[in-house]
């Protein structure tokens, strides 16, 4: 299985002045829990044979780079973000009945403590952390796809806002110039995943018409009046749904099928449903 493993160059000049800090033994033990996190996750796309471009190992955490996300069945995009939270869990293991063997009482403190933070840290519902795409993934459920994104990165950029304020104010001690790099990084990701919503919407769409990888047995219904544009209705469109739309007080309804073909096949986003019923 081959993996196409990065090393940020922030990260091998943070090793170089670490060395000289006296701090290499604890990055190399953030490095080594953060590099068997991502190999969690690449271990779980390769099994349902996502395209993953390389992982890229960032001096405070990891990204699996991957256009799968948000264009799979929940249940493999659920699998492949926990695959990485999982690990920690071995990982304790193996640093418990490691205390009974002659390796240093510091480094398994120093691998302790990288796991427990590495593994709280992904678990927040933030974007683009696993616990973020876990709650994604759950409302997506009950809302569309175009607004589940939309909130979502919202959501995370308050949440990482908060989180500032409250360690500022409560946990000063905590606080590190490091976190704030690693805040205002995740802000940005998230400001132009709300940005950029139409085009993870158009991607998602696209996966949802070539690839036919949607499950046809959920059907749900929409409702809508001749005027409204193409563009305009599959915003509405739910993820792991597949969609039949009446249009005014017509008796039978367009599929999503015809829907698509007209965005994308035809090339009119601006095609009013009343010429596509009518086609």
């Amino acid at each position: 299985m081959k993996v196409n493993f990065q090393l940020h160059p922030l990260l091998l000049l943070m090793m170089i002045f670490s060395y000289f800090l006296g701090l290499f033994t604890q990055l190399i033990c953030f490095f080594v829990i953060i590099t068997i996190h991502e190999l969690g996750h690449f271990v779980a796309a390769k099994y349902f044979k996502w395209n993953v471009s390389r992982i890229v190992i960032w001096p405070f955490g990891g990204v699996m780079e991957t256009e799968e996300f948000f264009n799979r069945p929940n249940r493999e995009e659920f699998i492949v973000a926990i695959a990485g939270p999982i690990q920690h869990l071995w990982i304790y293991v193996v640093l418990y009945f490691a205390k009974f063997t002659t390796l240093s009482s510091l480094i398994i403190d120093q691998l302790w403590f990288a796991n427990t933070v590495i593994l709280l840290f992904n678990l927040l519902p933030i974007l683009p952390l696993d616990g973020g795409r876990i709650i994604f993934l759950i409302i997506s459920k009950f809302s569309s796809f175009h607004h589940s994104i939309a909130w979502m990165s919202f959501f995370s950029i308050v949440m990482i806002t908060a989180l500032n304020i409250l360690l500022l104010l409560l946990f000063t001690d905590l606080y590190g110039i490091h976190f704030t790099f690693l805040s205002v990084f995740l802000i940005l990701d998230n400001w132009l995943t709300w940005k950029n919503k139409h085009i993870f919407l158009l991607k998602h769409l696209l996966a949802r018409y070539f690839v036919a990888n949607t499950e046809r047995s959920n059907i749900t219904i929409l409702k809508t009046s001749p005027s409204t544009k193409v563009s305009e209705l599959v915003k509405r469109f739910k993820k792991e749904c597949y969609h039949y739309v009446y249009i005014g007080d017509k008796p039978y309804p367009i599929s999503e099928d015809d829907c698509l073909k007209a965005l994308f096949t035809n090339n009119d986003p601006n095609l009013t449903l009343a010429k596509v019923g009518g086609s």
